[in-house]
């Protein structure tokens, strides 16, 4: 009995071991399938996604591959907006005269809203053009309501300039380290 025992134990294990090889195959193959295949339903058009066997007679068979064959090339969008031009000096500045970001600008922070500006890039260091300087619109924290920032910029040399920063309120000005930003497109 111990025998016959030990053969059916030796059997089933085997069947076991089929079972799981053939299942495990099927997973594997039906994960590298290029194609999906669904059952679609012929009165309501509901989708059922099929992994073995066939559709009911009520039901319709749909496949499709997991990716199709490359689309016509859409139609050209508009322009995007540019940055500064291609030889252009521009810089933001931040309120202690340190540049951020930027190309042929030098700063140095003099005193209080004042800084001395100068244009390195070669193409816009012989022009006689005064580059233009904005600051946030937004008033500093310390001051209230009816307050504005402002920047305006003066002429030292031809590639030298000098920005003033701060910050007008009933009239009045007020000098201010800010932050600006200055751009001068060397025509």
């Amino acid at each position: 009995m111990t025998a016959f025992l030990a053969r059916k134990t030796t059997i089933v294990v085997l069947l076991l071991v089929l079972a799981v090889g053939i299942g495990g195959g099927y997973a594997l193959a039906a994960s590298k399938t290029k194609t999906i295949t669904v059952c679609a339903d012929k009165k309501t058009g509901v989708l059922h996604l099929k992994t073995r066997g066939k559709c009911k007679r009520s039901q319709t068979r749909v496949t499709w591959n997991q990716r199709g064959p490359q689309g016509v090339p859409g139609i050209q969008g508009p322009a995007g907006q540019s940055g500064a031009p291609a030889g252009a000096a521009w810089a933001h500045v931040l309120a202690s005269g340190a540049v951020f970001a930027g190309q042929g600008i030098s700063i140095q922070h003099q005193g209080l809203g004042i800084y001395q500006l100068t244009v390195t890039a070669s193409p816009c260091a012989q022009q006689s053009n005064a580059p233009v300087v904005t600051v946030d619109d937004a008033p500093p924290n310390s001051q209230g309501p009816g307050v504005f920032p402002t920047a305006w910029i003066g002429a030292v040399g031809s590639s030298e300039f000098e920005v003033y920063t701060g910050a007008v309120s009933n009239g009045s000005f007020s000098a201010a380290d800010r932050e600006f930003y200055v751009v001068d497109e060397c025509p």
